[in-house]
């Protein structure tokens, strides 16, 4: 844990002993009353969390504020509804990348009953992302959301504010990953816009319909090489050549 994410920049706050976050502290990083450990609110504050006093019940810490921490990355990322187990990993290896926008909703393809598990009811992929936060020590998470159809992830993208530092404005660069030998590589394709929207399906991949959608809403089909990826790996490998492409590193 490289951040304490905390519940609100209010000066003084509790975290029951139970807590995963006050059994990190206690446990791990063996803090003790009057130590104090980098945290961040959900707002973007990061600063210094003062331990300042230990019970049987509860911790309080002193938040101090010292600025803001840098926004979000200008992508978005369009998943595949798969297995809540790993649905959870890509989560927070997005988050830890920076990206600012995960919309799951289901493929034609993908298995329906996985949209009814409590990951995805319940939003338990929060949890996931504030861990993923924790570890890049950068408190803002991404928007997460599931959407019911294609169809609609698709009127989401559309209708989605412009990034306020888009390089063209009123445009956006739209990417669909789809495993097929005509498609440009990703690395090729030039990202002359942000946000970038990158969409990826499940292991069993894109219907013919469904890829007709994507170009019928300006999407580029592109190919991450010739081996059948995981989602998973899908989703970082892409998200870094897109940040790659971007200029992030």
């Amino acid at each position: 844990m490289n951040l304490c994410m905390l519940d609100s920049s209010d000066v003084l706050q509790t975290l029951p002993v139970e807590d995963r976050r006050a059994q990190h502290i206690l446990r791990v990083l063996k803090k003790r009353e009057g130590d104090r450990l980098r945290a961040g609110s959900p707002d973007g504050l990061v600063g210094w969390a003062c331990l300042e006093s230990i019970s049987a019940a509860q911790l309080v810490l002193r938040f101090s504020a010292e600025g803001t921490a840098p926004p979000l990355r200008p992508v978005r990322v369009m998943l595949g509804t798969v297995r809540p187990i790993q649905a959870a990993r890509i989560v927070k290896e997005l988050t830890i990348l920076g990206v600012s926008e995960i919309a799951f909703f289901p493929t034609e393809l993908g298995e329906k009953s996985y949209t009814q598990s409590n990951f995805y009811t319940q939003k338990e992929y929060y949890a996931h992302a504030r861990e993923g936060a924790e570890q890049a020590g950068n408190p803002r998470i991404p928007h997460i959301s599931l959407v019911w159809s294609l169809k609609r992830a698709l009127e989401q993208v559309s209708t989605a504010e412009i990034s306020k530092d888009s390089r063209a404005q009123g445009q956006a660069t739209n990417i669909v990953c789809h495993p097929d030998d005509s498609a440009i590589p990703l690395s090729r394709i030039p990202l002359s816009a942000t946000p970038v929207v990158l969409a990826i399906g499940t292991e069993r991949g894109w219907t013919a319909s469904e890829l007709r959608q994507f170009q019928e809403c300006g999407f580029v089909r592109c190919s991450l090489g010739d081996r059948i990826l995981k989602t998973e790996t899908a989703a970082v490998v892409a998200v870094s050549l897109v940040l790659a492409g971007l200029g992030y590193f």
